[in-house]
């Protein structure tokens, strides 16, 4: 009986060739789809958010008179805060 090796080694190379085309195929259809640059979307959340961090960097308008007036006062022991009137503007204010 006679074998011939040749066939089989032909065989094995010729599928070897196959499945490196089929992965060069592939690696340029993945290089064909990728985008040119790089790109950033930002969610409509992320957008908000930093509009707030801004807005809230902002210099407040504080009230240089009326903030010495009560550093005064209160200085002095004559400054009295109304509870239901501060409540009911942290109540406002959390609702905002």
């Amino acid at each position: 009986m006679k074998i011939n090796i040749g066939k089989g080694i032909q065989l094995a190379n010729l599928y070897q060739r196959q499945q490196l085309e089929e992965k060069q195929a592939g690696a340029q259809k993945t290089a064909a789809n990728k985008p040119a640059a790089d790109s950033l979307n930002i969610s409509g959340d992320a957008a908000k958010m930093r509009e707030l961090l801004q807005v809230a960097l902002l210099p407040s308008e504080v009230r240089t008179e009326r903030v010495e007036e009560l550093k005064t006062a209160i200085a002095r022991g004559e400054y009295l805060a109304d509870s239901k009137k501060i409540s009911g503007a942290m109540l406002a204010q959390a609702q905002v």
